[in-house]
């Protein structure tokens, strides 16, 4: 990935996000904290955070849904979540698990 090998490395270290096909969105937090719940468990700055989440929302075409938890979501805007997920990571490469199932 990127000319680096990867094999041995551990998941974590490899710089790759998954999107899966179901979602796997957190049912009790807004689409906001779900966007940011992976950078603040990596100990970004909530500035950074912030407009890495605002970013990948305009991208995303959800920023009117920043507030909603995932239940007031349809199908193709919880997909579109679970890729803004990835998005605000910033990895070297992404894996999706039929992503356009829903859009």
């Amino acid at each position: 990935i990127g000319e680096r090998v990867v094999n041995q490395l551990e998941p974590a270290e490899r710089d790759i996000a998954m999107v899966f096909q179901n979602y796997a969105l957190y049912p009790h937090m807004t689409v906001y904290n779900n966007l940011a719940y992976g950078l603040k468990n990596r100990g970004f700055k909530k500035d950074d955070i912030d407009q890495r989440v605002r970013t990948a929302a305009k991208m995303l075409e959800i920023e009117d849904f920043l507030e909603r938890k995932p239940r007031k979501l349809s199908g193709g805007q919880r997909q579109r979540v679970a890729m803004g997920r990835a998005l605000v990571r910033e990895p070297a490469a992404f894996l999706f698990d039929e992503p356009l199932s829903n859009l």
